[in-house]
């Protein structure tokens, strides 16, 4: 089934056939394994570092190196919890950004408990993924085979899977639902707004340091990023001062210097939408707005808007962030119980608002005062409640909860301790 060439680097995949999944675990093997494969990527951190800061910032890339060995080292305690059977092929739409960190989560680890994990990589970071699969072809038992297919021929491949991971736009997940059999299970990662909550009782200097840290990560390139932060009218303007000055102080710099700094963007369509919202709104904008076509670069910009009811910013992937107000906390519940919000729950950090502090905000796991990036856990499920966030399509129903490939492997893949029942079509 890998057919590839010794620096790893694939030729061609063919369909071999649905395996048979009848197998028990081996835990001892798999830790072993994750342990092995952690090693390794200890080994080669430097060219992997390397290599991601072609695609993304140092700093981004040093985290994300963290993650996937903290998730490799965390395999052996996760599979202890692993209720399934082995065997099978597991298909993954590789997202364009954290592509180690989504090797590891979407490859190496579901490769614990099935024959075979075909990935084909998104077009924008096709290049970096093979070089990136050339490094890791000397992981012992690698079980990932690099899918250089089109979109239609790696969608005839997922007919035949265990599970389906798409990594991508929703849009885009129910046109491939349509040709995939029903009972082919399809686990859809996607994003939401990740907003920051400040009430009246929060340390505006956290919330601002933290929010920076946050939203310009990458260049603010990362769905979890916030796209929005809502801030209690008591401190709304000094933390709307602050937070502008923040932005203002961060380096314009390449990719390659440490720190957080905001290089040129990488993703040009995501440069073309943050541009094309600035624009659209540009009476709203505070701080930054500038915007250099020739060289991809977006000056951190803050947008205000003066009805929180109202303001839903689409998933802005760049160094902008939207700003609103409120004077009671059931403005905020409100608001994540709307319509649309419920649609893409995800994550929802709240500073200093007593009057917010159910686990679940909506459809948004609450973080609490932490930002999304410090709640996050591979070995842990990901994502919030939203449909558009993270959900699990099988049989004409989905399963909208936080998914970990292992748990969504089982016999019995319920929801964790707050659920969410099937909903039809």
């Amino acid at each position: 089934m890998r057919n590839a060439t010794a620096e790893g680097e694939l030729l061609h995949v063919a369909s071999s056939g649905s395996r048979t999944v009848e197998a028990e675990p081996d835990l001892d093997h798999m830790g072993f394994l994750c342990d092995t494969w952690a090693d390794f990527l200890l080994e080669r951190s430097e060219d992997l570092t390397r290599l991601l800061t072609e695609i993304a910032t140092r700093d981004s890339a040093v985290a994300e190196l963290d993650s996937a060995i903290a998730t490799l080292r965390g395999g052996r305690a996760e599979m202890r919890q692993f209720e399934g059977t082995t065997g099978g092929r597991v298909c993954t739409f590789l997202p364009s950004n954290n592509v180690l960190y989504s090797y590891v989560l979407f490859g190496l680890m579901p490769g614990l408990w099935s024959d075979e994990v075909l990935i084909r990589p998104s077009a924008r970071t096709r290049e970096a993924v093979f070089a990136l699969h050339g490094i890791l072809a000397g992981l012992p038992h690698n079980p990932v085979t690099m899918a250089d297919v089109s979109q239609r021929e790696f969608v005839a491949l997922c007919r035949e899977a265990r599970t389906v991971v798409f990594t991508g736009r929703y849009e885009n997940l129910h046109a491939i639902r349509e040709s995939i059999p029903s009972a082919v299970p399809i686990l859809g990662f996607g994003s939401g707004p990740n907003p920051v909550v400040a009430g009246p009782f929060a340390d505006v200097a956290e919330v601002v340091r933290e929010t920076t840290s946050s939203r310009l990560f990458n260049g603010g390139q990362d769905c979890l990023c916030p796209d929005l932060l809502i801030a209690h009218s008591s401190i709304y303007p000094e933390l709307r001062e602050r937070l502008a000055h923040a932005f203002a102080e961060v380096p314009r710099a390449p990719r390659e210097r440490p720190g957080l700094v905001i290089p040129p963007m990488f993703y040009n369509d995501a440069f073309e939408a943050a541009s094309a919202f600035i624009e659209t709104h540009r009476e709203k904008v505070f701080s930054g707005g500038t915007v250099d076509e020739r060289n991809l670069r977006l000056e951190p910009t803050v947008v205000e808007f003066p009805c929180l009811s109202e303001t839903h910013p689409p998933e802005l992937f760049s160094p902008v962030i939207c700003l609103t107000s409120y004077h009671e906390a059931t403005e905020v519940r409100a608001w994540l119980t709307s319509e649309t919000e419920t649609e893409r729950g995800m994550y929802v950090s709240v500073y200093g608002e007593p009057g917010l502090p159910d686990p679940v905000l909506g459809t948004s796991v609450n973080c609490g005062p932490r930002t999304s990036f410090q709640a996050e856990d591979g070995n842990r499920p990901f994502g919030g409640y939203g449909r558009r966030a993270s959900a699990r399509w099988q049989a004409g129903e989905v399963a909208a909860r936080p998914l970990l490939l292992s748990r969504e492997a089982g016999p019995h893949p319920a929801a964790d301790a707050v659920g969410t029942p099937l909903v039809a079509r």
